[in-house]
């Protein structure tokens, strides 16, 4: 596409795209996105310790409790 008269790349961009103008969807309601959505879970961290262990530090790792 080429530029019209008196047109700057920015409006170029947005008519090649279809957009009217360049804006932030931040906390607005989009429509049509009604079904595209994701869960945010908060995984709460698990930490496994390495050193001042029953037997020393320097062996295996005892098996998560995911793994168990």
């Amino acid at each position: 596409m080429t530029l019209l008269e008196g047109e700057d790349e920015e409006a170029l961009l947005a008519r090649i795209m279809g957009f009217q103008k360049f804006r932030s969807t931040k906390n607005t309601k989009v429509p049509g996105n009604e079904r595209n959505y994701a869960v945010s879970k908060v995984k709460k961290a698990e930490y496994r310790q390495y050193m001042n262990r029953v037997g020393g530090f320097n062996r295996p790792l005892s098996p998560t409790r995911a793994a168990a």
